[in-house]
């Protein structure tokens, strides 16, 4: 019969344990490692089409935007956010609006998809389509975002001329705002309006 002493058996099972968990751990950094390398390449490009976007040029814009309908992911909605915002300096507003409104439908992440509505907003107001713009701020439920959406509904208000609800959309801007600089701001759009009556 096999002489095996306690010491010798907890050492058997402490060196099966070290190699297990080894084992364990390399398949981890293994697996790490495939999806860093399926993640970089989309962060790499995602770098250099932000990068050459020109609104001067044609093929710049059509990289982007295929970059966008690939990649239904992080990278995706900002290459969106950023092709928005060059559309938005050259006046393309509807252009904008498509690139916004795409990224929308697939993007999960929540404060994400409240900067694509609130920037749908901000076009729906210059386009002069106020109602749209108060229905799309209405949707957004996360209360973090109040100060914006409570001062874009008093702007979209105003443009309809409801001075009552622009005012009171304001205010409440106002009790939540932390910015001094915001807080200037509506104060004087509240005072020009009572300035007016």
């Amino acid at each position: 019969m096999l002489n095996i002493s306690k010491k010798n058996v907890t050492s058997v099972i402490a060196f099966i344990f070290i190699i297990g968990l080894i084992i364990f751990c390399w398949k981890i950094f293994i697996s790490n490692k495939k999806l860093d390398q399926k993640e970089y390449p989309i962060a790499i490009k995602y770098e250099k089409i932000i990068k050459n976007i020109n609104i001067k040029n044609i093929q710049s814009l059509n990289k982007a935007e295929n970059f966008i309908i690939e990649n239904h992911n992080i990278y995706g909605t900002l290459t969106a956010l950023f092709l928005s915002k060059q559309y938005i300096l050259c006046n393309k507003l509807n252009e904008a609006l498509i690139v916004l409104n795409n990224s929308l439908k697939y993007t999960q992440e929540e404060n994400l998809n409240i900067i694509l509505k609130l920037n749908t907003a901000k076009i729906k107001i210059e386009q002069n389509e106020n109602q749209q713009a108060i229905k799309i701020l209405q949707e957004i439920q996360n209360h973090n975002w109040d100060n914006i959406i409570e001062n874009m509904k008093g702007d979209a208000f105003m443009n309809i001329n409801n001075k009552q609800a622009a005012i009171k959309s304001w205010e409440k801007a106002l009790l939540i705002e932390n910015s001094n600089a915001s807080k200037e701001i509506i104060n004087m759009k509240i005072h020009n309006i009572k300035d007016e009556d």
